[in-house]
């Protein structure tokens, strides 16, 4: 008795294998609605920052003593990317950006120890190096950012409200990090007398000495009662601004006392801020909520949401709570969005199916699409793949080559039926004998994508590395279902053949009857002129390069989001209040416009990372920061087209950058890099870049990463007579901070508030000139004198920052790019300036960075993964047709695909990115898998039949021209709803595939015949098998 294959064994057991299908179609829909939803996912930010703080220093002395040696430490990690990691000493402090290499997915390993072995090194360091801070959360996101704002409520009693919004936040098990922004520290300040302090005799030194002491806590011992060990605890001596004030800091035997009051003006006030945080104009304090990776970020929103519900309920009138940044809210638009986009592409796919094929034939193929993708959804489910926008956009464009699989089993079954058979056997060889071809083609689709895999590394890894295994689930359930779903389906549902079915309705528009018709006629001028027919085809990929070629390049797009940011830099040494002074301005005109819901202010220093690539700056007084909140993708699009260029210089003294929201990590787009050690050098060729470089009208805000020269006050003591009073740098310096700045004495501590206690000098004033005229304490109790006595007082002007980058100095000369101008030509502009007229000192190197480096690291592993799947696909083709020249020719006819695409991307104005590359070799495994079924065929004819090679040829394109044109278009079709949702991420994906399959199809149903025939044209064959 003949064996049955497992095609036909499924057919007999039909109603298992229905079974099977819909209980993975209920897990499906069941894994939709829970299963993890991110926008994006995971992504390992490798970068860090460590902080060193050395007061007094300057810019040139804290890289020199700091910096350098700081450097070499960090160096000595392997895990550290040299390359990228860079240090900006500015006065009295240095910032290292550390970033870790690509292959590290611990990060918190690397970082651990790397913390532990600074805490190790900082003893070589100069003992005035305060701190030495390691900050590992540089890239981690806020999922929520909320402002609590009160006019009325002071900071204190603001955050006494936080406190109690994070208790109740930290119930929610998914929620992670609770950080602080915007606090304002209240304190205890003495403003001293210095005439009424020199009349009392009263030594500067011992008076903060005194002050410090009380303050200072230590062991009190303990003492044994009993068999007991009773603690020795003291009070605190200060419980209040009243008892400071009370502090006796001086008395005779005679019982008189000076009390501190008597000295100074004692005050509790905040402090002139460093920065702080506004929203719409009003104070406030910001709360950063992260999530734990894995939790449904949706459903934490929900979670959050209903806390802050009640929370909002408690707060007294007059305090307000809002939502700066809505992470759950964006990721639950977007992924509602794409599941729209993709029930949409099911029914315009299945629409497509109804209009071309009969009607109980297109039911047949269009069942799988729906059963296809919940069964996918079943297994992303089990296998912990979460639903996000890259797999949501696998699902969408694999979802017409889904249904290819089921649509060449059907044409098949159809020509089976037409050819005589019986149904059941019709069914079964409609599978069987394309079983091979499909399972050949769905490898080369799927396997492609895999080197990505491999040569991407870093956070473009992350981004894809679930593309390839969503599209394989996909294509390969497309393929179970057709082998074992499709033929029992297809039997019970289809009784006769297309020929039965037009000459029964020989008066009704037939499409397909018509699309073959008028292919006939155009296969038949193609094999009248081949040599024309395959020059066509060259010359279309020589188009296709020329259209690519003048495309403007962004690997990675702008966000679509209804908020934006704004970025305001003055000059360095800016003070915080002409910063303000600004900010406030054109926060005022932006509130002023009805398209903006909210501006948040950060003045003086930036915003937690509420964008996985937008990175926050440094704090810097001369630096401001907004995030505005908009009331649509489409208006925050309006409102940087219209506000970019108006106001970028419309403050005098201070550039405007409105920041557009994208995936890209470089600051600036165009960056020169000039290495070297001499300072002059490097400002020397940089200023002659800059100066030709104006010329370029593309370019706005030309500047460099030195930031302007500072002028300062430089005292130099003299030392002899420093040296007979006993005065050192560090006692000056610290009457002059004391004078000036502040220092902190001591603390109050009311319950688990602190409250420093700070030395001023009343009346200090803030004028260079009266430095000189500052008492400094000497080493002889009660003798005071002026600074200028033992010190000379002068002008002084000192580097703003000094960068470097892998260990040296490195002035990156900068630009931005007027929006919608092509980024990619303004580089190229200043690449040949850089190239042709600018000749560079001795001891200086050039290279480039921002876009062109961003998309170097990009273009080079893209450019390998095409190259490693192109070759495994050669092998594949090798192995099934034991020929290298069918393989070489079914391998250059990939190329047929890059026409449609250029074509597409031009005619749309759409940037050249890393979708479209995604795109691309999405067309690549679909012209494979339309070359695969069209040689086949040939191959059988010509191989098994004997056939001539030109017979076989002409009946390869009139039989599988069909099944080509149905899959092709509805692939084309089903990413309609990718490029009409206007997505700046994955329209450009759509428009690649749509006009990419549309162009491949036509001429590989045209070229392809023509050149099997060419191939093989010489050999003989006797056969007397009709093509007709």
């Amino acid at each position: 008795m003949r064996r049955a294959g497992f095609i036909e064994g499924a057919m007999r057991y039909h109603r298992i294998v229905c079974l099977i299908a819909l209980l993975l179609v209920a897990l499906g829909i069941y894994a939709l609605s829970t299963m993890p939803k991110q926008e994006f996912p995971p992504f390992t930010i490798r970068q860090g920052v460590v902080v060193g703080v050395y007061p007094g220093a300057t810019s040139n002395e804290v890289e020199e003593q700091l910096a350098k040696p700081l450097e070499r430490f960090l160096f000595t990690y392997g895990e550290i990317k040299k390359a990228k990691t860079y240090s900006m000493s500015q006065d009295g402090v240095c910032y290292i950006m550390v970033e870790l290499d690509d292959d590290i997915h611990d990060k918190d390993r690397v970082w651990s120890k790397i913390k532990h072995g600074i805490a190790g090194f900082k003893s070589q360091l100069p003992a005035g190096v305060l701190a030495l801070v390691v900050n590992d959360d540089f890239g981690d996101t806020s999922a929520l950012l909320i402002s609590l704002e009160s006019e009325e409520k002071s900071y204190r009693e603001l955050e006494s409200y936080l406190d109690d919004l994070e208790g109740r936040l930290r119930r929610i098990e998914s929620v992670s990090n609770l950080r602080r922004y915007g606090l304002q520290q209240e304190q205890i300040g003495v403003y001293i007398d210095r005439d009424r302090l020199a009349a009392y005799g009263i030594d500067n030194k011992a008076l903060m000495a005194h002050l410090f002491a009380q303050g200072f806590t230590t062991a009190g011992g303990s003492v044994e009662s009993g068999g007991s060990e009773l603690p020795i605890h003291f009070a605190a001596s200060y419980d209040s601004e009243y008892e400071v004030a009370q502090q006796i800091v001086w008395s005779d035997p005679a019982g008189n006392v000076i009390r501190l009051k008597d000295v100074a003006r004692i005050v509790r006030e905040y402090d002139d801020p460093d920065s702080y945080i506004t929203n719409n104009g009003r104070k406030c304090l910001i709360l950063s909520i992260e999530m734990r990776e894995g939790h449904n970020i949706v459903a934490y929103g929900e979670e959050v949401d209903e806390v802050l519900s009640e929370f909002r309920a408690s707060l007294p009138a007059g305090v307000a709570i809002d939502r700066i940044a809505d992470q759950p809210k964006v990721v639950g638009d977007s992924v509602r969005s794409f599941v729209r986009d993709l029930f949409v592409s099911i029914a315009v796919v299945i629409l497509v199916m109804l209009v071309l094929f009969p009607f109980r034939s297109a039911i047949v193929a269009a069942v799988s699409i729906p059963v296809s993708v919940f069964i996918s959804l079943a297994v992303m489910y089990v296998a912990g793949i979460p639903l996000n926008t890259v797999t949501l956009a696998a699902l969408i464009v694999v979802l017409g080559m889904i249904v290819d699989n089921s649509i060449i089993v059907v044409d098949a079954y159809l020509a089976n039926l037409d050819a005589g058979m019986s149904r059941w056997y019709a069914a079964v060889r409609s599978a069987k004998d394309y079983f091979g071809s499909i399972l050949l083609a769905t490898c080369c689709i799927c396997i492609i994508f895999y080197p990505l895999l491999v040569t991407m590394t870093g956070q473009y890894l992350d981004f894809l590395k679930d593309f390839p295994w969503t599209l394989t689930i996909s294509l390969m359930m497309s393929l179970v279902l057709a082998m074992l779903f499709i033929p029992y389906l297809e039997y019970l549902l289809i009784r006769k053949g297309l020929a039965a079915d037009r000459s029964k309705a020989p008066k009704k528009f037939d499409m397909l009857g018509a699309v073959q018709r008028w292919y006939g006629r155009a296969l038949d001028w193609t094999f009248r002129w081949p040599r024309l027919t395959m020059l066509a085809a060259a010359g279309s990929v020589i188009a296709a390069v020329a259209l690519l070629m003048g495309l403007d390049v962004r690997m990675m797009p702008r966000a679509d989001r209804d908020q934006f940011a704004v970025e305001i830099y003055l000059p360095q040494g800016t003070a915080l209040g002409r910063t303000a002074e600004t900010a406030d301005s054109l926060r005022r005109i932006l509130a002023a416009d009805g398209r903006v819901k909210s501006v948040t202010s950060f003045i003086g220093t930036s915003s937690p990372r509420f964008h996985m690539s937008y990175a926050p700056n440094m704090p810097s007084k001369h630096y401001a920061q907004f995030i505005v909140n908009t009331v649509s993708v489409e208006a925050t699009r309006q409102l940087l087209d219209e506000y970019t260029d108006r106001y970028a210089d419309y403050f005098p003294g201070a550039y405007v950058k409105f920041k557009h929201l994208d995936y890209q990590t470089v600051a600036n787009p165009i960056e020169v890099r000039f290495r070297g050690e001499d300072i002059a050098a490097l400002k020397e060729v940089a200023d002659s870049l800059m100066h030709r470089m104006r010329s370029i009208d593309e370019l706005v805000w030309i500047h460099t990463n030195f930031e302007e020269p500072l002028a300062g006050v430089e005292v130099r003591l003299k030392p002899v007579e420093a040296a007979r009073l006993g005065i050192t740098r560090a006692s000056a310096e610290l009457e002059t901070a004391t004078a000036w700045s502040g220092f902190a004495a001591g603390t109050v501590w009311e319950g688990d508030y602190a409250l420093p206690i700070v030395l001023k000098d009343d009346g200090a004033g803030d004028t260079p000139d009266r430095i000189g005229d500052r008492y400094v304490a000497t080493g002889i109790p009660g003798v005071s004198v002026p600074l200028r006595q033992v010190a000379d007082i002068v002008p002084d002007w000192h580097e703003g920052q000094i960068v470097r980058r892998n260990g040296v100095r490195t002035l990156s000369v900068m630009a931005d790019v007027k929006r919608h101008a092509n980024e990619s030509a303004a580089f190229g502009k200043v690449a040949e300036i850089l190239d042709r007229e600018i000749t560079l000192p001795e001891g200086v190197s050039a290279e480039l960075g921002g876009i062109v480096e961003s998309d170097r690291e990009i273009v080079e592993p893209i450019v390998e993964t095409i190259v490693a799947g192109l070759f495994i696909i050669f092998l594949f083709l090798l192995l099934n047709y034991k020929k290298v020249s069918l393989s070489v020719v079914s391998l250059v006819s990939i190329t047929l695909c890059l026409f449609g695409a250029a074509f597409g991307l031009w005619i749309t104005g759409t940037a050249f990115g890393l979708t479209c590359v995604l795109g691309i070799v999405s067309l690549m495994g679909i012209v494979v898998r339309n070359v695969i079924i069209m040689f086949q065929h040939a191959e059988e004819l010509r191989r098994n039949r004997h056939v001539p090679a030109r017979d076989a040829a002409y009946d390869a394109g009139k039989r599988r021209m069909l099944p080509i044109f149905l899959t092709s278009a509805t692939t084309a079709v089903g990413v309609v709803p990718m490029i009409v949702s206007n997505s700046s991420l994955w329209t450009p994906m759509g428009i690649v595939i749509c006009f990419g399959t549309v162009a491949a199809m036509i001429l590989v149903v045209t070229v392809l015949p023509v050149t099997y025939w060419q191939l093989f044209g010489n050999a003989k064959t006797n056969s007397d098998y009709d093509t007709k």
